[in-house]
């Protein structure tokens, strides 16, 4: 029985990666780098801030640590935190699910990033933990955050479904061994989706009866 929906922040939950590339962008152009293109922040949609910052400081010789770049980025970031609106079918989910299971979220943004986007759509109250990039030593596909949400929670792995849009994502809760839906988006429709348990095109077609499907296919 799935006890736990454990959600991703960008292009799952909010539509924020447009964002990220515009704050990724004036980031590296006011540290010297000119070029930085969407097809190219379409290469690190699913990885995390610190990949990013690590890349150019070393193929653009920046000098600032990883920290530093990040903390301006960042800072750019959260000026946009109002323009970001939630995905399709996060609010049905949501009111389908709230008291039924228990909500999270695991998501490479950080935690301060996570909460403002939560706050600012009114919906942080809904979810029992959240878990940003900034609380584990190694980001997705890497299980750790997935596993460390699955141990905050008192749940196993098993009873616990992650949702997903980016294949690096869904590779991390896979590995941690729980269910994953993928849900692709405008950024993500070829990501190599082929570990998923399930494909949907937003989370309002997450129900009960695709749910007991999922446990009785496994």
């Amino acid at each position: 029985m799935i006890k736990a929906l454990i959600f991703d922040l960008d292009g799952t939950l909010a539509n924020t990666e447009m964002l990220h590339y515009r704050a990724w962008k004036e980031t590296l152009l006011n540290n010297g780098v000119v070029q930085f293109s969407f097809e190219t922040f379409l290469n690190y949609v699913g990885t995390s801030n610190e990949k990013v910052a690590t890349d150019f400081i070393e193929s653009d010789k920046i000098k600032k640590s990883v920290a530093e770049l990040i903390r301006e980025k960042q800072g750019r970031y959260m000026e946009f935190i109002p323009e970001i609106e939630l995905c399709d079918g996060v609010r049905e989910i949501i009111s389908r699910y709230h008291k039924k299971k228990v909500l999270a979220v695991a998501s490479s943004s950080y935690k301060q990033e996570i909460m403002a986007i939560l706050g600012a759509n009114d919906v942080a109250e809904y979810f029992s933990e959240v878990i940003g990039g900034d609380m584990v030593e190694k980001k997705k596909p890497d299980p750790e955050i997935y596993l460390k949400v699955q141990s905050l929670l008192h749940v196993a792995p098993e009873e616990c479904l992650a949702l997903e849009d980016s294949a690096s994502g869904l590779i991390a809760a896979k590995e941690a061994g729980m269910y994953g839906v993928a849900i692709p988006n405008e950024f993500t429709r070829k990501h190599d989706f082929n570990r998923a348990d399930r494909i949907l095109g937003t989370l309002a077609e997450v129900n009960d009866e695709m749910l007991q499907q999922l446990v009785q296919h496994s």
